[in-house]
């Protein structure tokens, strides 16, 4: 009788030793289980954060190229502006304007007829503001040939029929809007210069005007003016040149 009591016990505490270990392993079990989400939930957490670090680094280093770009384009603009401003300061000081364009092209004109650059370059030292003139300037007006009018009394001689003066401009328009038979002396006109030779200079512009042509060893000057209605005057005045 006392070994089945010793028996009995014995199977009491096997039960409980069991049980015992069954709730210790079911323990570690569930501290494994937390321990693995803990560690899964703080990877998948890391991950947006590590992308976003990887984002930052990555806006950062194209900020940076930005920035020498930036750099670069301005001190490229910067060097344009400044090979702008030399230009232009060559462009005022080479380029001619004013009497020093007229006479460039003058000079071009007469190249172009063939006159060799030696002779323009003799004339032109041999040539100072003293002259030696007629004193004796003569004032012709005629008519100006515009699209409505290409009549008579439309050009005037000097220098016995040397130099024939016409000049063409457009037609003057009334309150209404109608166009005029005489021109606008408001708008710019052409004026043409025919040497007896047959050889030709025109000049366009807003009057007052003035032109010179050279014949042979004469210079004659003009100054053509607004006169009446559909009229220019011409002052003509014969220098020896050079």
């Amino acid at each position: 009788m006392s070994m089945g009591l010793h028996e009995s016990r014995w199977r009491r505490r096997r039960t409980i030793r069991w049980k015992v270990v069954k709730a210790v392993f079911v323990l570690g079990l569930l501290l494994a289980a937390g321990l693995f989400a803990y560690e899964t939930g703080s990877i998948a957490a890391l991950q947006p954060v590590n992308r976003l670090e990887k984002q930052v680094a990555e806006l950062s280093r194209t900020l940076t190229a930005l920035q020498e770009t930036n750099t670069e384009l301005s001190a490229a603009a910067e060097a344009a502006r400044n090979r702008e401003a030399e230009w232009q300061q060559r462009y005022q000081a080479e380029v001619p304007t004013g009497h020093s364009k007229d006479l460039f092209e003058l000079i071009r004109d007469r190249m172009a007829d063939g006159v060799e650059a030696k002779r323009l370059a003799f004339v032109i030292e041999a040539t100072g503001n003293l002259r030696s003139c007629d004193n004796n300037p003569m004032t012709k007006r005629f008519l100006v040939q515009t699209p409505l009018y290409q009549g008579a009394n439309d050009s005037v001689s000097f220098g016995g029929e040397t130099i024939t003066i016409t000049a063409r401009g457009p037609n003057a328009t009334n309150p209404e809007g109608n166009a005029e038979a005489w021109f606008d002396p408001a708008k710019p006109l052409t004026v043409r210069f025919t040497e007896i030779g047959g050889g030709a200079t025109e000049k366009t512009g807003k009057l007052p005007m003035h032109h010179s042509v050279v014949v042979r060893d004469s210079e004659y000057r003009f100054a053509i003016q607004r006169g009446p209605q559909g009229f220019v005057k011409v002052t003509g005045e014969r220098c020896k040149f050079p």
